[in-house]
C-alpha cells in the first residue's frame, strides 16, 4: 500500500475485502462513503431501494426495516434527503425496527419520544412507510432547511443540536451510514 491512499479507499478496502484462493484480494467496485457528522444530508446517495434493503439485511438479518429501501429512495428524490441517512437514522432509533416503539407504534425514528415519556409520547403511524414520509417531511422543513425552527446546518452535527439529547447521536448515525454504504451490493 502506498502512503497516499485516501481515507475513502482505505475504508472501502477494509470494509469489502475478501480473501480468494492463493491469497489474492478482491475489492468491491463501490467506493466507501466516509460519512461524517459534517456530511451534507442534502447530498443524495447513489443507491437503489434494492441495494438499501440488501445492506440493511446484511447488517441486521431479519430486520423489519428490510423493504423500506424504495420509500427511502423515493423520499430522497422528492425531499432531497440522503437515503442512507434515513436508513441509518431508523436503524439507530428503532434498534433496526425491533424496538417496542417501532413495533407497537410503527415509529422507526422515535419521533416525539421524550426522555421523560418515551413510549407514551412517541407518535404513532399506520405503517413504517408512513413514518418515513411524515417524519422526513418534518425533518426536511424544520432541521435541514435554512429558516427551519431547528436549523443549525443540514448535517448530523447541526441536527444533534436540537434533535437528540445523546451527545453521540450524530457520530452513531454517521457510523451506521458508513457501515450501510460498505454493505451495499454493486449495481
Amino acid at each position: 500500500m502506498t502512503s497516499n491512499l485516501t481515507r475513502r479507499s482505505v475504508l472501502k478496502a477494509l470494509g469489502s475485502t475478501s480473501i480468494l484462493m492463493a491469497g489474492s484480494v478482491s475489492f468491491s467496485s463501490r467506493p466507501a462513503a466516509a460519512y461524517t457528522i459534517d456530511s451534507d444530508l442534502r447530498r443524495p446517495a447513489d443507491v437503489t431501494g434494492r441495494q438499501l434493503n440488501a445492506a440493511v439485511g446484511a447488517m441486521s438479518p431479519g430486520s423489519p426495516l428490510v423493504g423500506l429501501g424504495d420509500p427511502w429512495v423515493d423520499v430522497q428524490a422528492t425531499r432531497n434527503i440522503n437515503a442512507v441517512y434515513m436508513a441509518a437514522h431508523a436503524a439507530l432509533e428503532s434498534a433496526w425496527g425491533r424496538s417496542d416503539i417501532a413495533q407497537e407504534k410503527n415509529n422507526i425514528y422515535g419521533f416525539d419520544a421524550r426522555d421523560i415519556c418515551p413510549a407514551e409520547c412517541a407518535d404513532e403511524y399506520d405503517s413504517f412507510e408512513q413514518c418515513v414520509r411524515e417524519v422526513m417531511e418534518y425533518i426536511d422543513r424544520e432541521y435541514l432547511t435554512p429558516g427551519g425552527t431547528y436549523y443549525e446546518g443540514a448535517t448530523l452535527r447541526g441536527m444533534n443540536v436540537h434533535y437528540a439529547t445523546d451527545p453521540q447521536w450524530a457520530e452513531k448515525i454517521a457510523g451506521i451510514m458508513d457501515d450501510l454504504e460498505t454493505n451495499l451490493p454493486d449495481g
